[in-house]
């Protein structure tokens, strides 16, 4: 296990050691980052940018007013040739679960209760379709909101900043494409 301790770093530097230090690390093995405040934005981030991320097995503690310890799990390998298949209901994690961790295109199971979001991130590298599959997303794309439906498609460039908000209860699957170096 690699532990990674940010705060004594800048924070407009945490993110990008955090994603070199989880890119180094073997499949099946865990990067630790202790950090002084709540790790979920960086959970949210890691969980549409890194396909390896294994999203069921994080975990965070707070340990103190300024001590909070996250595991981020790099996904074993799967050398298994042919096709992969997942089952949405099945999918294991709120308001992420991975459908194939590892594996790219990243895809992502999102569901919402109503009114709950999703903090503005973006995609850097990436095409996203995001395809509603139960309920209604008001989607802020760098603040022009973008009203998606239960069967609609919405596909937008990661260098955009998005940001979900449920209007109801809503399940939404997101495939996050890279895209071939220009």
């Amino acid at each position: 296990m690699t532990e990674l301790d940010v705060r004594d770093l800048p924070p407009s530097e945490r993110h990008g050691r955090i994603h070199g230090a989880f890119e180094e690390l073997a499949p099946g093995e865990t990067l630790t980052v202790v950090n002084d405040h709540d790790p979920k934005p960086l959970y949210h981030e890691m969980a549409v940018e890194r396909p390896a991320f294994d999203a069921d097995g994080y975990e965070s503690e707070r340990e103190g007013p300024s001590r909070f310890v996250a595991e981020f799990p790099k996904a074993a390998d799967r050398d298994a040739p042919g096709a992969d298949r997942a089952r949405i209901a099945d999918l294991d994690g709120e308001p992420h679960a991975d459908a194939f961790p590892g594996r790219e295109p990243k895809t992502i199971r999102l569901s919402l209760e109503a009114g709950e979001r999703v903090p503005g991130h973006e995609h850097p590298d990436r095409t996203v379709l995001f395809h509603v599959l139960e309920g209604a997303v008001d989607v802020a794309l760098d603040g022009d909101l973008h009203r998606v439906e239960a069967g609609e498609i919405l596909r937008f460039g990661g260098e955009s900043t998005v940001e979900p908000t449920a209007r109801e209860e809503s399940v939404a699957l997101v495939a996050l494409a890279p895209r071939p170096a220009e």
